[in-house]
């Protein structure tokens, strides 16, 4: 078992550059986003890692998400694109539609890597406070955005772990689910503020959530290679 402090210590030093410019962020390579390519084709989202500019205000960035992209991703080598500087913009808005033509620089190349490195599933992650009734909430409209198998891998993980779970029905669903929706399988997750913490008295609760996160992609993966081999099989 990998020591708390470990996993702690690594996702502090992940955070470092989303905290930069007071939780605005920092370009590099004079873009907004950094992604990575895993084996895994599954994808970890996360727009709102810096602060983000809605409806003429800056809002607060979604603590830790974007750290618990890139550690996912690296522990289950599958993919991250994280947000990682704010352009007085917002990737996942408006809320509750789907635009039919997009502009945005985040969404735009989001859509382009989904497409160019195939991706079976994108899983946007964002966070909630602690007064929301559940740990964590899987916005899929109604698996609308994405299989409904996949979904359940994730509840059913969740639970194993005691973290309680719902079908984000309080949620309207970003553009990044939405639009990436339009190419692949994809969900929103909303996680609690407890559970995204770098508290050592918390940690059950992080743990827990990496640790359900691990074995669902697994195990979607397991649910992607075998609907690859059906699909060879009725060539």
């Amino acid at each position: 078992m990998i020591n708390a402090n470990t996993i702690i210590n690594e996702l502090r030093n992940l955070n470092y550059q989303f905290l930069a410019n007071n939780k605005n962020g920092l370009k590099i390579d004079n873009k907004n986003y950094i992604f990575k390519t895993g084996k895994i084709p599954i994808l970890l989202s996360a727009p709102h890692a810096v602060k983000q500019f809605r409806e003429s205000q800056v809002k607060s960035c979604d603590y830790l998400t974007g750290p618990l992209a890139i550690y996912l991703a690296e522990k289950c080598d599958c993919s991250y694109f994280c947000r990682v500087f704010n352009d007085n913009d917002d990737p996942n808005f408006p809320l509750g539609t789907t635009l039919s033509h997009i502009e945005n620089d985040y969404l735009n190349a989001l859509k382009k890597y989904i497409q160019e490195f195939n991706q079976f599933l994108v899983i946007d992650i964002h966070g909630c406070v602690n007064s929301k009734e559940y740990d964590c909430s899987i916005w899929s409209n109604n698996y609308n955005t994405c299989d409904s198998n996949i979904i359940k891998i994730f509840e059913n993980n969740f639970r194993c772990y005691n973290l309680s779970v719902d079908n984000g029905s309080e949620y309207l669903g970003g553009q990044v689910t939405r639009q990436s929706s339009m190419i692949t399988n994809s969900f929103q997750i909303e996680i609690k503020r407890k559970i995204r913490t770098l508290k050592l008295e918390n940690y059950y609760l992080l743990n827990s959530f990496i640790d359900s996160m691990e074995e669902s992609i697994y195990e979607t993966y397991d649910y992607f290679m075998k609907l690859e081999k059906v699909r060879r099989d009725l060539r």
